[in-house]
């Protein structure tokens, strides 16, 4: 009898000659499920190869598997009572055939299954992720997904040697440098031409007002477009998730020292290991000291990390996931550089880039401790919740003096100072059910879900006061009168909202796969002052819907179209005829392609997208320009392409390519309304930009362990302020690395030389963007060399 031939595209994971050893033992977590499915789960965690006849699979079930077991005893276990044999090649594939049958699995119409490499691996290499997490809070190929996810592996976070997200996000199209005030400026970004200021996520869980440390990142995810049908109240841009490592059963220990220009030190340290002899109970730390003086002049950044965490397997069907982090980070708002001022002439000649008109006695001190525990529960099969909680706590202290408005045609700018204090924290929940079944020849894997959120900032700030005059040529330092001026007035700010969402992701033969989903929420937000009483209260209810179909003509090609409705910020404050002003909205509609080629080791996304933003909150004109009203808008239309994965074993590439027209559709003349009048384009938001990084590792050439890679970066002009009032030029900037890897005993030493912006190119990285702080621009690093020794065992 004819046996149907199934193929299922992956790639075998590349592993050591010691994995095919028979008493090299690892993790494996299977759930009891079909033999199939459990086989496919066992390739992926082994890196081996299944080869058996459709038909002895067909209709068995195996037990669950966790633990650790060689592959062999994997194997003996799974197939236990199929009434199949087995036998291990030399290279490792395993091959499973009828116990009463002579026949070879080959002979027959055969079922060939590929490990996908595991992107948790400490030592895995490879660019190209198969899955993820953040946009539809389910383990999604992102093939199937008919929505824009772009991922970082760690891959390509070692290779450029990023410290902060802005380093790593570089790679990815549609995001753009923000204004962060020198301190937390790697969270200060835009996304599809907007704004994405502290919308950054841990393991689907908000951080807002927290520098991100990157190491124990294990990839980054950022969703394109509005994110509300899952996270509710959002920037509708995108998202940005950091997606952390965790604990594993194999020991892994690695400690990596990086030292570079501007004094900077960066000490990182990973451990993880099992702590009971079944594998039960794993833990994980990470940390981090970074130390550096900065190229700006007066703006030293300390930082120290530490995140502990544990995963602990109750039973075979249940673990309890608990994490905490704490930050230490000490460094200093930066006001930038007046860059329009010089170009209009009214500052003669060239401002220094490293100049600032900081005191070296100012300070921004954060402080922040980070908990949470996730509790996991498969039902069986096809059926699991997941319940999260996580807290978040953080003090901030700020000294800062500015410099803010040119006072001559020599040079010299006033200043002012102010003091301030907050105190934030914050606390999330959620549950989510997530199950498979079939209706018919449909597929389908809902999520059931609900949250809560609810944060609360005190802050005290002392009244803003006049500093000394600061010359840009010859600054003199050296004032302190006012540190310590006390700290009197009081806001607090309360946010909080509940939310209740469902989606079904149905699939039908394998090639179109339809995404539905919608979510209700309702948001408050109130301000308090000092006595308690209210300032400002919004209330609102909103549902955000979200559909996309995708369908696959062949194997190598995707073709997707959604539609997403946002729920973005509440507007505070009361508008002319003493009401409540309406939420922010945005909605969103995108085409695609995407392409998968190399037995899916490189991946292709192209997006046509047309996002709108509604209800802003913009100053009347004279003589009502004490008050405000809903009536900005803007648009954002543009065209992304992302390339990410290998070209050979050898070979890694990722590359993009962003064409954004972000522009005013609804505005006024208000000047500082922050919103521009209509036709203007939005700020910081380069019409063109590109980038291609690329890595080759010479080992195929004889060259073992040495590998080498190149970037360019191409930034097209922008405009400085929503006003239009100046722009900000273009640039091009280079980076490369070197890289050697050797072995010493047990232990793996790897020696990297990076330099960002090789030719040394002088450009602005951002402006502040309001029409009351046109002349604070931040420059972009110089020429900068980062050297790094680790070791790994």
């Amino acid at each position: 009898m004819t046996l149907t031939i199934k193929r299922l595209a992956t790639a075998i994971a590349l592993i050591s000659a010691q994995a095919y050893a028979e008493d090299d033992k690892r993790h494996f977590d299977i759930p009891a499920q079909s033999l199939a499915s459990a086989l496919q789960q066992l390739a992926n965690q082994s890196g081996r190869a299944m080869l058996y006849a459709e038909q002895s699979a067909a209709g068995k079930t195996s037990p669950a598997l966790r633990g650790e077991f060689s592959v062999e005893e994997a194997v003996r276990q799974l197939i236990n009572g199929s009434g199949l044999t087995y036998s291990i090649g030399a290279d490792g594939t395993v091959t499973l055939k009828p116990a009463s049958s002579g026949s070879d699995a080959t002979t027959l119409g055969a079922v060939l299954v590929k490990g996908t490499s595991d992107p948790s691996d400490p030592y895995n290499k490879d660019y190209s992720v198969s899955n993820a997490v953040t946009g539809t809070k389910t383990d999604t190929p992102l093939f199937d997904t008919p929505i824009s996810v772009q991922v970082l592996p760690k891959a390509v976070i070692d290779d450029q040697q990023a410290i902060g997200l802005e380093n790593a996000l570089k790679n990815v199209s549609g995001v753009a440098k923000g204004w962060g005030f020198g301190n937390d400026k790697d969270e200060n970004l835009y996304i599809r031409g907007f704004a994405n200021t502290n919308n950054i996520y841990r393991d689907g869980v908000l951080t807002p007002n927290t520098p991100i440390s990157l190491a124990n990142a294990e990839r980054i995810e950022v969703l394109k477009g509005p994110s509300a049908m899952l996270y509710g109240r959002a920037q509708p841009g995108g998202l940005v998730n950091i997606v952390t490592k965790r604990p594993r059963t194999d020991a892994y220990y690695s400690l990596q020292q990086q030292f570079g220009s501007f004094d900077t030190y960066r000490t990182l340290l990973d451990a993880t290991n099992k702590i009971t002899a079944d594998g039960a109970l794993a833990y994980r730390l990470n940390y981090e000291h970074l130390d550096s003086a900065t190229f700006r002049d007066n703006h030293p950044v300390t930082r120290d990390f530490v995140a502990p965490s544990l995963s602990w397997n109750i039973t075979d069907h249940t673990r309890l996931d608990l994490d905490f982090m704490y930050q230490n980070v000490k460094d200093v708002a930066d006001s930038g550089i007046p860059y329009s001022l010089q170009q209009s002439g009214a500052i003669p000649g060239k401002i220094p880039f490293h100049f600032s008109g900081n005191e070296p006695t100012d300070f921004a001190d954060k402080e922040a401790y980070t908990g949470g525990l996730t509790l996991t529960h498969e039902f069986n099969q096809d059926w699991k919740v997941r319940a999260k909680y996580s807290t978040h706590n953080q003090t901030f202290l700020t000294a800062q003096t500015s410099s803010n408005e040119n006072t001559d045609l020599l040079g010299n700018l006033a200043r002012g100072f102010i003091k301030t204090s907050d105190d934030f924290q914050n606390h999330y929940g959620t549950v989510d059910i997530t199950g498979h079944f079939e209706t018919g020849a449909l597929k389908h894997a809902v999520l059931l879900g609900a949250d809560y959120y609810h944060s609360k900032n005190r802050n005290l700030f002392s009244a803003y006061a006049t500093a000394p005059h600061i010359n840009i040529f010859n600054p003199q330092y050296g004032y302190t009168e006012l540190l310590d001026l006390p700290l009197g007035g009081q806001n607090d700010t309360v946010n909080e909202w509940y939310g209740i969402y469902v989606q079904d992701q149905i699939s039908l033969w394998n090639q179109w796969h339809l995404l539905l989903g919608g979510r209700f929420d309702n948001a408050m937000h109130s301000n308090y002052d000092a006595q308690g009483v209210s300032t400002n209260h919004t209330d609102d209810d909103n549902f955000s819907p979200r559909i996309g179909l995708l369908y696959q003509p062949v194997p190598w090609l995707g073709a997707y179209v959604n539609y997403v409705n946002g729920f973005n910020a509440f507007n505070a404050g009361r508008p002319i005829d003493g009401s409540a002003f309406a939420p922010e909205k945005s909605k969103e509609m995108e085409f695609g392609l995407k392409g998968e080629w190399l037995d899916g080791q490189l991946r292709a996304n192209l997006a046509f997208f047309e996002l709108t933003k509604s209800n802003i909150k913009s100053q009347l004109p004279a003589p009502n320009n004490s008050f405000y009203a809903t009536i900005g808008a803007a648009r954002s239309r543009g065209i992304e392409f992302d390339l990410q994965g290998q070209l050979t074993d050898y070979w890694n590439i990722i590359g993009t390519y962003t064409y954004i027209g972000a522009v005013v559709t609804s505005g006024n003349e208000s000047p500082f309304s922050g919103v521009g009048k209509a036709g203007n384009r939005l700020e910081n938001i380069p019409r063109n930009t590109a980038s291609l990084w690329s890595t080759y590792d010479f080992s195929g050439l004889g060259a073992q362990g040495f590998s080498a890679g190149a970037g360019v970066y191409v930034v097209d002009k922008r405009s400085g302020d929503v006003d239009n009032s100046f722009e900000i030029p273009g640039y091009t900037r280079v980076d490369t690395m070197l890289k050697y890897q050797h072995k010493a005993g047990p232990s793996r030493i790897t020696w990297q030389f990076n330099i960002e912006n090789l030719l040394n190119k002088e450009y602005i990285a951002s402006s502040n963007g309001y029409g009351n702080f046109i002349y604070q621009t931040m420059p972009g690093a110089p020429r900068t060399f980062l050297g790094s020794v680790k070791v790994e065992f």
